[in-house]
């Protein structure tokens, strides 16, 4: 199994002169705006795989100037040397962990008919909305008849038992079912009886395979549906293709797959026509569930080196917050498909990246992920183009991206919150905590750090005040003022001089001595537990490590409704050890990891709270981890 290491678009769709997308190996989350690019790096990834199984003159008609074109419309044209054809430096290019580059380009159509390509494609799938809905667009009074759908998204990439016919080696089963549509061969005119018997023999061997693929399904759709959260028996009906030989026509008729519903949560009642009873939720499980098991079926003839890779775009939009829980499970636990493939997953909704991103810290390991954000920038001309900013970049960092992309209104935006950090980390927390409930002023910070640094370098305090008209005051944004490069610049210089004084303050406070820690589990049965720290928890500001770890005291648990739970005899225990125990905080959420919890520390820092906020949340403004 390979990955992904990087991924190049280049003049290909919205994208203009890119430097590659790197993973190197890792699992991807990525949120775009509408109109970001977004959909370019899924129909990317999608045209570069697809090529594998297509003609050079079809690769070339998508970076040429032909009406299939692909072609950024703002790129410039150049002469190859080489071979004197008029081009646009548009290409999309991989670059896998094992060393191996696949590229599709008007100059470079290599990896057409590449049998690891191929075999890379097979392994791989592509799900987004209009792929799932193809499963649901029938009138109530059609049966669901999926060959259309098998057609399109699932026989090119699925391999059949090798059969020899006309001379030629098949496997593929849309190459199969492509001959079978082209029927036996003519010699003169006339359908030979040898050439009839050969291809009957064709015929028989196509209908078996293809009734295996079916089988398959129906056997291993239950356990995926009922991980999805539904209790539904499905059954696909295979009517196997017909045909007339004569002795000089041949016609034929084609199959069907018939889509049914044998039970629905228990009730054995069949439902004949699924689209008129189930919701789009349901039938987009139905149709997720098909293709889940396609690729399980594919992955069963799979060469060991074959990139894997599973691009999800969008397909929770459907959805509702009990779906997106069971689907996230089923993609991100231990064993489950995050295990077995590299997950791309695509969303325009930021709310939705927000429920993914917290699924991931629960289910998976956050160190295997990347997180990217696509934005909309506009080059100096007025000519739009994606801005990918990495969602773990500092606001520096971010506000860079921004300005280098002339969007300087959100670089101001995350300069100030640069700015803001710095001088949270130069001033004493008990001036930052002293009222949780107020907020303490960008202008307020500056005062107080003037009078603890005092004297203050003439340059900087010239920086601060030519900026913070501008640049670091939120309200002059609403009054439509150009932000000026110029302008935005002495921001950036002024944070790069704070960042050159050292903190008076090494250690700040990130929760009180004493403050109580109350944890409710999200899962069934339901464990909870309260307990105080003995001592504050305080993290050194430069290398953002805790150095005071604190102890849990008056230590209260239940689980299953059961208090002070004992999991040897599965019943209330008065004398716990953990009564009158005192534990280090890490120790005692590496102990809820055993068995019958089962709770991860990610569960427990997102769901644990002090004071109404997250641990997460009162951790993670300075990256530790216990």
């Amino acid at each position: 199994m390979s990955k992904i290491k990087s991924l190049q678009l280049n003049n290909f769709k919205f994208f203009r002169d890119s430097k590659p997308l790197i993973l190197d190996g890792k699992h991807l989350l990525l949120y775009g705006e509408n109109g970001s690019g977004k959909s370019s790096v899924f129909w990317g990834l999608y045209t570069l795989l697809e090529a594998a199984y297509k003609q050079p003159n079809e690769v070339t008609s998508y970076f040429d100037s032909s009406d299939t074109s692909l072609v950024n419309i703002f790129a410039n044209k150049q002469t190859d040397p080489v071979s004197g054809l008029e081009h646009s430096d548009s290409y999309v290019t991989i670059e896998t962990d094992n060393g191996t580059t696949y590229t599709a380009s008007l100059l470079d159509t290599s990896i057409c008919g590449n049998n690891d390509a191929k075999e890379s494609r097979k392994a791989t799938d592509f799900l987004n909305y209009q792929s799932l809905f193809e499963f649901q667009h029938f009138k109530n009074s059609e049966y669901v008849d999926l060959s259309n759908v098998f057609d399109y998204y699932i026989l090119p990439y699925v391999t059949f038992t090798s059969m020899r016919i006309n001379g030629k080696n098949l496997s593929n089963a849309a190459e199969m079912w492509k001959e079978y549509q082209d029927g036996p061969t003519k010699v003169r005119g006339y359908i030979r009886k040898n050439n009839k018997n050969e291809f009957q023999r064709f015929e028989s061997h196509f209908k078996s395979e293809f009734q295996k693929l079916i089988d398959f399904i129906n056997l291993n759709s239950y356990s995926i549906i009922k991980e999805l959260g539904y209790d539904i028996h499905f059954n696909l009906l295979y009517n196997s293709p017909s045909n007339h030989i004569g002795y000089k026509k041949y016609d034929y008729q084609k199959y069907k797959i018939i889509l049914t519903i044998d039970s629905y949560n228990g009730k054995n009642s069949p439902i004949n026509r699924p689209q008129t009873f189930l919701n789009e939720a349901k039938l987009t499980a139905l149709a997720l569930t098909i293709r889940l098991c396609v690729l399980k079926y594919r992955t069963n003839t799979l060469a060991p080196d074959a990139l894997q890779v599973l691009i999800l775009d969008d397909i929770m939009i459907s959805l509702n917050m009990s779906n997106r829980e069971m689907l996230s499970e089923l993609l991100l636990k231990k064993g489950g498909y995050a295990d077995k493939y590299q997950l791309l997953f695509f969303t325009h909704d930021r709310n939705l990246f927000q429920f993914i991103d917290k699924k991931i810290g629960q289910l998976n390991n956050k160190s295997n992920w990347k997180k990217i954000g696509i934005y909309i920038g506009k080059d100096s001309h007025g000519i739009e183009y994606p801005v990918i900013v990495t969602e773990e970049a500092d606001s520096y960092s971010k506000a860079k991206k921004y300005e280098e992309a002339f969007d300087y209104e959100t670089s101001s935006i995350y300069i100030r919150k640069a700015l803001e950090q710095i001088l949270k980390d130069l001033l004493p927390p008990e001036i930052l905590k002293s009222n949780p409930d107020t907020f303490v002023s960008l202008q307020s910070m500056w005062v107080k750090f003037k009078q603890i640094y005092s004297p203050i370098d003439a340059n900087i305090m010239n920086l601060f005040e030519s900026s913070k008209l501008l640049i670091l005051n939120p309200a002059a944004h609403l009054l439509s003022k150009p932000i000026y490069k110029r302008e935005l610049e002495r921001a950036f210089k002024l944070v790069d001089e704070l960042k050159k004084i050292h903190s008076k303050y090494k250690e700040i406070i990130l929760i009180e001595k004493g403050a109580k820690v109350e944890y409710k589990s999200t899962s069934t049965p339901q464990y909870l537990c309260s307990f105080n720290l003995d001592v504050a928890m305080c993290a050194d500001r430069e290398t953002k490590q805790i150095v005071k770890e604190p102890k849990c005291s008056n230590i209260y648990f239940e689980y299953d409704g059961i208090q002070y739970y004992d999991t040897n005899t599965g019943m209330s225990n008065v004398n716990h050890r953990l009564k009158t125990a005192q534990p280090l905080l890490s120790r005692f959420i590496q102990g809820l990891s055993n068995n019958p919890f089962n709770i991860t520390e990610n569960d427990f820092l997102d769901n644990a709270k002090v004071n109404g906020i997250s641990l997460r949340e009162h951790l993670d403004g300075y990256g530790l981890t216990i």
